[in-house]
């Protein structure tokens, strides 16, 4: 598998965004010495895919929803376990996944499915995935989230293009008008 250097963006909610909420987005590269493949023993299923990457953060900068052109800083490690059983990756297939984030915030697990959306754009053997994936554990200050993707996975080592994903990761702390939750003073 090619290499990757991941990159990760972290941005402010907006005055829109729910109470309690907190969204982390950034990029992965996949690195081999990035994170122990061993780690893919947790997952529930028999694990045939296993893509240790280094998490980047970058500023936020400039507008439009694009990605910020400021330093990227290693802020983590990702290892994404995954069971493929349709290896032609036809559009529509799909893979359980399972992946851990070590942030500076804490350990994110998420377990869930991923959906191949293409498998000849830009070339044949580039494949498009895009994944939505339930929060298993989490930091203790959260109740639960989730975290999707869009992600690029090169099977076949295609020289130009890396295994690598977007996230974004949306948690939730408890919610002080829930039932059996004491509202502040």
């Amino acid at each position: 598998m090619a290499r990757m250097l991941p990159a990760v963006l972290v941005l402010g909610l907006s005055a829109t965004a729910m109470a309690g909420e907190r969204v982390y987005q950034f990029r992965t590269k996949e690195d081999a010495s990035a994170a122990d493949p061993s780690g893919c023993q947790a997952a529930p299923f028999e694990v045939n895919v296993r893509l240790p990457a280094i998490i980047f953060m970058r500023e936020a900068r400039g507008g439009g929803g694009r990605t910020g052109t400021g330093r990227e800083r290693q802020e983590g490690v990702a290892l994404a376990c995954a069971r493929i059983t349709d290896w032609t990756f036809a559009e529509g297939s799909t893979a359980d996944f399972y992946v851990r984030f070590e942030l500076p915030e804490g350990h994110f697990t998420a377990l869930g499915k991923c959906t191949m959306v293409s498998n000849a754009v830009p070339r044949p053997g580039v494949v498009f995935t895009s994944c939505a994936l339930r929060l298993t554990q989490f930091p203790a200050s959260y109740v639960g989230g989730f975290v999707t993707s869009a992600s690029v996975f090169n099977p076949r080592s295609l020289p130009g293009y890396n295994t690598g994903s977007f996230w974004t990761l949306r948690v939730f702390e408890p919610d002080p008008h829930s039932p059996g939750m004491k509202e502040e003073d």
